[in-house]
């Protein structure tokens, strides 16, 4: 049936938002409440899903959340990692992380969540290519993006390397990510500023930076993301993926890293 409905609706953009709303009705959201989300956060992701970029009073209206209640959802919802945002003009918009992100989150369970993976990946298709920017929050937020990381598979770079993750994660970023890494022959080439700390592993080259270039920021890119970490007292990763920007930050990393020492 859901093959049928796809069907009907894929050639026609007109009617993209009755296809989703559509799929929507026919999930099953128990699988999802049974990996730790309430009733309300379940429905709001499946809602962000649906509506893929909003904000807060259009989710409320989605939902019939009462609009003083939804944001207590979405903080819940992003401290899980489930959701990140971006600000336009002032204003918050509220996206869903890519669903196949949460069997990383929660790799060492396997749940009913696997079920209904088709029915959410239909969801989240995009309607046309363009630039993605996601933002996480939180000791969360950074597993997230480091075990993206090791599913990506792919070389690392970055800029203003740091052995600050390790102050946030010391016991998951060597047992669990380093690990990964070396297990999948995941090689990250690192510039650092003089006097900066870093983390020595066998899958990892470093090259030093002249004292001048010390930022408080970790910039990292791999496979077609670019990532900036922000060390706060809650951290920030704001991710961007788009191949062109991947393409340029890289670029411009493989001429530092010609100019620095070895």
């Amino acid at each position: 049936m859901l093959k049928n409905i796809c069907r009907i609706y894929r050639y026609n953009n007109d009617k993209i938002y009755k296809y989703r709303i559509i799929i929507n009705k026919m999930i099953d959201i128990k699988p999802i409440r049974e990996i730790g989300l309430s009733d309300n956060e379940a429905e709001v992701y499946i809602t962000l899903l649906t509506l893929r970029e909003t904000t807060a009073s259009q989710i409320a209206k989605q939902t019939k959340i009462a609009r003083t209640n939804i944001y207590d959802e979405l903080n819940k919802l992003i401290e899980k990692g489930f959701v990140s945002y971006v600000i336009k003009n002032n204003v918050k918009y509220f996206k869903p992380i890519n669903p196949n992100k949460i069997i990383n989150y929660l790799k060492e369970k396997e749940w009913g969540i696997k079920s209904i993976l088709p029915a959410l990946n239909e969801l989240y298709k995009p309607i046309k290519e363009k630039a993605n920017i996601e933002i996480y929050e939180g000791k969360e937020g950074l597993k997230i993006v480091l075990n993206d990381i090791i599913r990506t598979k792919k070389e690392v770079y970055s800029f203003g390397a740091s052995d600050k993750v390790k102050e946030y994660l010391p016991k998951f970023f060597i047992e669990s990510y380093i690990r990964e890494r070396e297990k999948n022959k995941i090689i990250a080439k690192q510039l650092f500023s003089e006097g900066t700390g870093v983390i020595r592993t066998p899958v990892s080259v470093f090259r030093k930076l002249p004292k001048e270039f010390t930022s408080p920021s970790t910039t990292v890119i791999y496979g077609n993301k670019v990532t900036i970490w922000i060390w706060e007292e809650i951290p920030k990763i704001i991710m961007i993926e788009s191949k062109a920007t991947s393409q340029s930050y890289k670029a411009h990393f493989n001429l530092m890293w010609k100019l620095a020492k070895k």
